[in-house]
């Protein structure tokens, strides 16, 4: 709902919006997964030109797309084609912000996992991801690189669209933030963990996200 109009629907639709919000979640996450903001970064497309390049049934991706339109993320024109908004635009791979990363952890089955367990967690006091996977949540982060990578992109992504000249920019270690200014760059992925090209890289010594595929900014001793 546009911005103001949601507190006017009445409690019940308000509570059923927030129950069906996963909805809206899997919708966007589908879209980043399949690199639609990519595949229409060129100009317009219809979901029949646009299916085999992304290995999709095309009338479930016209669906698809006409829902994206009516979340604001793309618009319908002419010949069934579908476009980027300014909404859109930011899931395009390597758009400042890193709003594809975010989305693709986030609603991602893997992640989600551990949202699904928020009983257990309530009930016991202990972590919904570890039930899920059993292992914590950075363990897991270091038994999967390409996993690492992603949420290494999603991490530092925010700060680097953020950030101001006159200000230090601000990484983050084991969830807490540390000013660059007391921070010093060492190389510490392992040669053996694979890398991909363009993302910040996972440090699975010392638990650290990383600007760069192959340094990383950590704490002075």
């Amino acid at each position: 709902m546009p911005d103001g109009q949601s507190s006017n629907l009445p409690p019940h639709i308000q509570l059923i919006q927030m129950g069906r919000a996963h909805v809206v979640a899997k919708s966007v996450y589908v879209a980043a997964k399949l690199g639609l903001a990519d595949q229409l970064a060129p100009g317009p497309k219809s979901a029949a030109e646009l299916a085999g390049a992304i290995h999709a049934h095309a009338p479930s991706l016209h669906r698809l797309m006409r829902t994206l339109a009516s979340m604001g993320i793309l618009t319908e024109q002419t010949e069934q084609r579908f476009a980027l908004t300014d909404l859109g635009a930011a899931l395009r791979t390597g758009a400042p912000g890193s709003a594809r990363s975010s989305v693709l952890i986030s609603a991602s089955p893997w992640a989600q996992s551990g949202w699904d367990n928020m009983l257990y967690s309530v009930q016991t006091g202990k972590t919904g991801f570890e039930k899920a996977h059993g292992v914590l949540f950075f363990d897991y982060l270091a038994q999967h690189p390409e996993d690492a990578s992603l949420f290494s992109e999603m991490m530092v992504g925010p700060i680097v669209r953020s950030r101001r000249p006159s200000l230090p920019p601000t990484i983050f270690l084991a969830s807490r933030p540390l000013s660059t200014l007391a921070a010093r760059q060492e190389i510490c992925w392992p040669p053996s963990l694979p890398v991909t090209p363009g993302r910040a890289a996972y440090c699975s010594t010392g638990r650290m996200w990383c600007r760069t595929p192959q340094r990383c900014l950590t704490p002075k001793a």
